[in-house]
């Protein structure tokens, strides 16, 4: 993997909060400061715009640090649906990061073949 693909941008949606203290501008500070974080900024009062490394830190861990510190995230059926597909591809990316593909291919140009059994077998073993 290149450098570049490392670096994930996501927006983080709060629920809506008429107190300063929870609102997305509190929540970039609470941020910033992560080993990893490029950029916390944000958006508009409730919705923050962030650039991270995910050799440091990921989503799912984005969201617990803000939930621990009382920032609550908004939970609607499809930002709820997108934070899981946003954690599973950061989950497997970052598996996937040490493996190297050279490993993967081939050294030689032998043929595998797949063992087959007769059908018949599977019918023997039902009588």
């Amino acid at each position: 993997m290149d450098d570049f693909e490392h670096y994930r941008c996501r927006h983080i949606y709060l629920k809506q909060s008429d107190e300063a203290s929870k609102q997305a501008e509190a929540a970039c500070n609470a941020v910033a400061g992560l080993e990893g974080m490029l950029l916390a900024a944000p958006t508009d009062t409730h919705s923050l715009h962030l650039i991270y490394s995910l050799d440091h830190i990921s989503f799912e861990l984005i969201s617990d640090l803000l939930d621990e510190l009382g920032f609550e995230c908004e939970e609607s059926i499809l930002l709820s649906l997108r934070n899981t597909f946003y954690q599973f591809l950061e989950e497997n990316a970052r598996d996937n990061m040490d493996i190297d593909v050279a490993s993967f291919e081939e050294t030689s140009s032998e043929v595998h073949e797949i063992p087959h059994q007769s059908p018949d077998k599977y019918w023997e073993e039902y009588h």
